[in-house]
């Protein structure tokens, strides 16, 4: 588990000899203030500690974990502390944009993944509900667990429009890809697929 550093304060322990009437200051009782001092600032160190584990940014595992929780998120099996993070920092985001195309995108962008999100209704009108998901590496690529393929499939159902439906999600090795109707293209042109394609879902 991670440990957000302690914030060192040393204040009081020189106020208050320093403040001290002068027969405070001598060899007998200057010890004696400076340790009530010292007292004093082991406490604010810890409570300023405390109020800066409050922010995603610093907090320790389990505090972050609070926060998460505390923002609508759950942690997958397996994410590592730095997604983590980034995803609870990005939770403002991630809600504002629930619903929409961009919401999407950001979400998977928040797992490491860029992706081109393409409404089957235009090529097939009965699937007016229906939507495909292209995911390719951004900060990461695809693992192949199925531990992995849970959390993009989870992320996917939680921040989708509530009238819609995944109808397949396809990993490719590399992008960017685009989608502009009429199709889905390769930006730059002229690209390949690469590695074969890996159907996730369904």
């Amino acid at each position: 588990m991670s440990e957000i550093a302690l914030y060192r304060i040393r204040l009081l322990e020189d106020w208050l000899r320093d403040r001290s009437p002068p027969w405070f200051q001598g060899p007998e009782a200057g010890p004696q203030i400076e340790g009530h001092g010292r007292l004093l600032d082991e406490h604010a160190e810890w409570v300023a500690t405390a109020i800066r584990a409050r922010h995603a940014e610093l907090a320790p595992e389990d505090a972050l974990n609070l926060l998460g929780a505390e923002r609508g998120l759950t942690r997958y099996p397996g994410e590592s502390l730095e997604t983590w993070r980034d995803r609870v920092l990005g939770a403002w985001e991630f809600w504002t944009w629930a619903g929409t195309e961009h919401g999407m995108q950001t979400a998977l962008a928040q797992l490491g993944y860029s992706s081109a999100i393409v409404p089957r209704w235009l090529s097939v009108p009965a699937d007016w509900s229906e939507f495909d998901v292209f995911i390719y590496p951004a900060r990461r690529s695809f693992d192949g667990s199925p531990a992995e393929r849970h959390r993009i499939l989870s992320i996917i159902g939680q921040v989708k429009a509530g009238h819609t439906r995944l109808r397949q999600l396809t990993y490719v090795s590399f992008g960017p890809l685009t989608w502009d109707p009429p199709g889905l293209t390769w930006d730059p042109p002229g690209q390949v697929w690469g590695d074969a394609p890996v159907q996730l879902f369904p």
